[in-house]
């Protein structure tokens, strides 16, 4: 594909994404700072799409840069994550339907949505004790610089609540159910083996016998 081909693909999904936010062309061009000509050039594909023209367009438009340059078919954060997660193995498959028997589903709002990470603070009452009330902010300001930016699921409890989880705490729930079941598989299966052990070392009248053969030493 050529660079003409790439701009009038290009432009035709930015032309989709500006309908799709109810906007106007003028309206997209007033909030992101450019022309209307601009605007209308790259729609129709007469000019390349920069990556950062991109960028602010996809602050405008609630949408991935990468998306509106047409490098993936994610249009939303929630999106890619959804996808990966989908991709992570059957478990997650099955999470989702044990998730859906329960009645909880998959939740979009303008939290999942955004292309901003949200970001994940703990407070203890111990600190709040210690800082003086015209501090707390500062405080909280200090958590949320050091804090890691973080993806977010959000699931809809079947009473109407929204919880809210991080991509890296949904991910670690995902590999601690399949260790959990590796571990009951593994019981399971010690279990069975000691069971048939047991059984083929005892006679008809279940005695054992072993008894009567040396022990073997083991090299």
């Amino acid at each position: 594909m050529n660079q003409e081909e790439l701009n009038i693909i290009c432009g035709e999904r930015l032309r989709k994404c500006i309908e799709e936010k109810n906007m106007k062309q003028k309206d997209v061009a007033a909030a992101a700072h450019f022309t209307e000509q601009y605007i209308s050039n790259m729609v129709r594909g007469k000019c390349k799409l920069t990556t950062d023209a991109a960028r602010t367009l996809s602050k405008v438009l609630d949408v991935r840069m990468e998306y509106l340059l047409c490098e993936d078919d994610y249009k939303t954060s929630f999106e890619e994550s959804l996808t990966f997660m989908k991709k992570h193995g059957q478990i997650t498959d099955c999470l989702c339907k044990i998730l859906d028997c329960k009645g909880y589903s998959f939740h979009q709002d303008e939290y999942t949505e955004s292309e901003k990470p949200y970001k994940v603070i703990t407070i203890d009452s111990t600190e709040i004790e210690c800082t003086p009330e015209n501090e707390l902010n500062k405080l909280i300001e200090r958590k949320l610089y050091l804090a890691d930016e973080q993806t977010n699921f959000a699931l809809k409890h079947p009473d109407g609540r929204i919880i809210r989880i991080s991509s890296e705490h949904f991910f670690a729930l995902l590999d601690d159910i399949k260790k959990y079941i590796d571990y009951k598989l593994q019981m399971e299966f010690d279990d069975i083996t000691k069971y048939r052990s047991k059984e083929d070392a005892t006679d008809n009248n279940g005695n054992s016998i072993l008894e009567n053969y040396p022990r073997r030493r083991h090299i």
